[in-house]
C-alpha cells in the first residue's frame, strides 16, 4: 500500500475513533452524574423529562446521538423535527426515547443508506405508527389551508 493511501485512511479512522471516544466518554459521564443523584432526585429529573427513572438511566447511557436515525427518517418522510418539537414536545420526546432504545438500529441505518424511500421500515420500526400519523396530520392540515 502506498504512503499516500495510508495517509488518507488514517485521518478517517482517527476522526471516527475520536468521535467514538468523545461519545463513549460523554455517555459514561452522564451515567456517573446520574448515579451521583439520589433515587428521589433521579425520579424528579425523569418526571420533568416525561420518562420513567429506568428509562432515564437507559437514555443517559445512549445520548447524544442515539436518535439520529429518527431525524434521518423524519427527513425522508418530510416531517420537520423543529416544528414537531415546538407543536408536540411530548410526542417528539417519545419518538426520541423509542428510537434510542430500538433494537433495529443496524437494519434501519442500512436501509436508510441503501434505499431510504423503501417502505419496508414500517414493518420493524417501533415509531412507524406515530410517524405515519404525523404525516397524515400534515397532509390534512395542508389540504385545509
Amino acid at each position: 500500500m502506498s504512503h499516500s493511501v495510508q495517509t488518507s485512511e488514517k485521518p478517517g479512522f482517527t476522526r471516527r475513533f475520536a468521535r467514538w471516544w468523545r461519545n463513549w466518554n460523554g455517555r459514561r459521564k452522564a451515567r456517573l452524574d446520574l448515579d451521583c443523584c439520589g433515587a428521589v432526585e433521579v425520579e424528579r429529573i425523569a418526571r420533568d423529562m416525561g420518562v420513567s427513572g429506568a428509562d432515564l438511566s437507559i437514555l443517559a447511557g445512549k445520548w447524544p446521538d442515539a436518535a439520529d436515525l429518527l431525524y434521518w427518517r423524519m427527513n425522508e418522510v418530510h416531517l420537520d423535527r423543529k416544528e414537531i418539537t415546538q407543536r408536540e414536545p411530548e410526542v417528539m420526546r417519545d419518538l426520541q426515547r423509542v428510537c434510542t432504545v430500538c433494537g433495529s438500529k443496524r437494519r434501519c441505518e442500512h436501509e436508510l443508506a441503501k434505499n431510504p424511500s423503501d417502505p419496508a421500515w414500517q414493518i420493524y420500526c417501533p415509531n412507524a405508527t406515530t410517524l405515519s400519523v404525523l404525516v397524515a396530520e400534515r397532509t390534512v392540515k395542508a389540504k385545509a389551508n
